[in-house]
């Protein structure tokens, strides 16, 4: 059985306190449990819809039993380790009834047998009335399927209906389970919070809880407990979904690892002109292309469809890329490189995708053909630091720019790609 409250703001107050004592804290709590799928209010868990729930922290000392004696037919009531040098008590009934009965207004009285000795401590949980139940106010289309469906791309603000009758010590805990948001207990007077972008994973579910918390009862810390607590609570729990967003090819770039300055990237448009790749490929005709997506990706394939070269090995992928190899690419064409099979994380398919890609050494200045121009343009790099902005002129990929680029470039004056073949006319 789930224990939603250990999630919520019991553990948050207990860890609240200091540690300097030899027992951390405690709380305990009467809980009432509730869960929304839609814009509708909040139903009655059928689970797990009364709880008693307990919870005693280490501090200094190890906690080796504990005890918890009160007015009800369930004193006394022993601890259970779990696992962290904690120890906690929970319960479950069909009926606040027999909740009450088991576990009624009054003293509660906690021995702890612990390695600095046997500690008690004392307190009084008042018959306080039960705080509003907690009901969310999202917008009623954001629920689909009985979740809440959120775009983790996007900032996105919860919104819930006010705390009727709280009073100052009271508080409200939104807790999105194992996602790495830990928030702190929000005043009771809010009645929203944003989310920021990018707090969540996409195409990943959440369970979730919105409590509303009552301090029924407190204690100080002393030398020997920190600071305790006793809450009536209601939980409202709720699932979220973020949508998995459609996998897309964002970019592509014709890739070269200028040695010791790093990679440098020659950008091949998805559509209209090719991009010009104007550094050598070695005596082999050796090169790499990177490729882009909206998503992490899981494989996928790539095969040379057009032009002459192929594909060496498997595309790697890392994230959100795919890097092709390239070898026996001949100079003065253009090429195109078909994907296939690209797969995400989330299963997703992207449909064949075929990229269009130049080679031409020694066309610095892209235009598809290698002239004068380009000469001058690599011969005025001589002595200046490789950048983004001139590492065309790089042609040799050597990290500098010396006379062997400037041969390189001279050794090509009068290629050029041959013109893209017609397109045929569109039909209407």
């Amino acid at each position: 059985m789930k224990s939603r409250w250990l999630l919520l703001p019991l553990v948050s107050l207990a860890l609240s306190t200091s540690h300097a004592q030899s027992v951390a804290g405690f709380v305990h709590a009467k809980i009432q449990n509730f869960q929304q799928t839609s814009s509708a209010a909040p139903v009655l868990d059928a689970v797990q819809p009364f709880q008693f729930g307990s919870l005693l922290n280490q501090g200094t000392a190890t906690i080796n039993s504990a005890t918890l004696t009160f007015s009800g037919t369930a004193s006394p009531r022993t601890y259970t380790p779990v696992g962290t040098g904690d120890f906690s008590i929970l319960d479950t009934f069909a009926t606040q009834a027999l909740l009450d009965a088991s576990y009624g207004s009054g003293n509660y009285n906690l021995s702890a047998n612990t390695s600095d000795g046997i500690l008690t401590r004392t307190i009084f949980l008042f018959p306080f009335t039960y705080p509003t139940t907690p009901r969310l106010t999202v917008p009623a289309g954001d629920w689909q399927n009985n979740v809440l469906v959120i775009n983790a791309a996007l900032d996105y603000t919860f919104t819930w209906a006010a705390f009727a009758n709280a009073q100052a010590p009271d508080l409200i805990q939104l807790a999105i389970r194992n996602s790495g948001v830990n928030l702190s207990p929000f005043p009771a007077t809010q009645t929203s919070y944003t989310l920021p972008a990018g707090s969540l994973q996409p195409g990943t579910t959440y369970v979730c809880d919105l409590a509303y918390v009552r301090v029924a009862g407190t204690t100080a810390a002393d030398p020997s407990f920190g600071a305790a607590f006793a809450l009536l609570l209601k939980d409202t729990a709720f699932t979220i979904r973020t949508i998995t967003p459609a996998l897309a090819l964002a970019s592509a770039a014709s890739r070269k690892t200028h040695l010791a300055e790093g990679d440098f990237d020659v950008v091949l448009p998805l559509s209209g002109s090719p991009g010009v790749e104007c550094r050598t490929g070695g005596a082999t005709g050796d090169h790499a292309i990177v490729f882009t997506f909206s998503n992490p990706i899981a494989s996928g394939q790539a095969t040379v469809t057009s032009g002459t070269g192929t594909v060496l090995g498997s595309p790697i992928t890392s994230g959100n890329s795919v890097t092709v190899s390239l070898t026996g690419v001949a100079n003065a064409q253009t090429i195109v490189v078909t994907l296939s099979n690209v797969t995400d994380t989330f299963a997703q398919v992207l449909p064949d995708t075929a990229v269009s890609a130049s080679f031409l050494l020694g066309d610095t200045t892209g235009n598809g053909t290698v002239n004068a121009t380009d000469v001058a343009q690599t011969k005025s790099q001589a002595g200046e630091v490789l950048t983004a902005a001139n590492f065309r002129q790089d042609v040799n990929a050597s990290g500098t720019f010396t006379s062997t680029d400037v041969a390189l470039v001279k050794s090509s004056v009068g290629t050029m790609l041959p013109p893209a073949p017609p397109t045929a006319p569109s039909k209407q």
